[in-house]
């Protein structure tokens, strides 16, 4: 497990950037963290360093947003905080169809409201922690 510790917003996105670059194509990434600890902000960084094509926004209120990266790939970004029944509300949005796309990376915002035994042990997941620091705009990330 790693941990570091972030200052601004700016250093979250690079916090981002840097994780981002250990990933490949069918990885998945769950991210915890209480609200607004900068969850949306370390997934800028990433999708930046993906060569995504537009500025990750929360997607909060829509579930899922699909960002298309340069070259090949999209960058898949979904928050499950809004769930009212997970299993039901992911089968909707075909999940496990998505996970399963080779081309894809994909990240998971409030991961822990995912239904037990929803990944596959096949894929390559990594887990990120965000934590709120001392400070306002102290951030505490642990990567694994």
């Amino acid at each position: 497990m790693n941990v570091m510790e972030t200052h601004t917003p700016g250093e979250t996105r690079a916090a981002g950037k840097a994780f981002a670059r250990r990933l490949k194509p069918g990885d998945i990434v769950l991210l915890e963290g209480p609200l607004g600890s900068g969850k949306t902000t370390f997934v800028q960084g990433m999708a930046e360093e993906l060569g995504g094509t537009v500025f990750a926004t929360s997607p909060s209120f829509t579930l899922l947003h699909e960002y298309l990266l340069a070259g090949q790939g999209v960058l898949r970004h979904l928050d499950l905080y809004r769930l009212t029944d997970p299993a039901v509300d992911l089968d909707r949005i075909g999940l496990s169809e998505l996970l399963e796309d080779p081309r894809a990376i994909t990240v998971i915002e409030w991961a822990d409201r995912l239904p037990k035994g929803m990944l596959s042990s096949a894929v390559r997941v990594a887990r990120v922690r965000i934590t709120h620091g001392k400070e306002p705009a102290e951030r505490v990330i642990e990567t694994g």
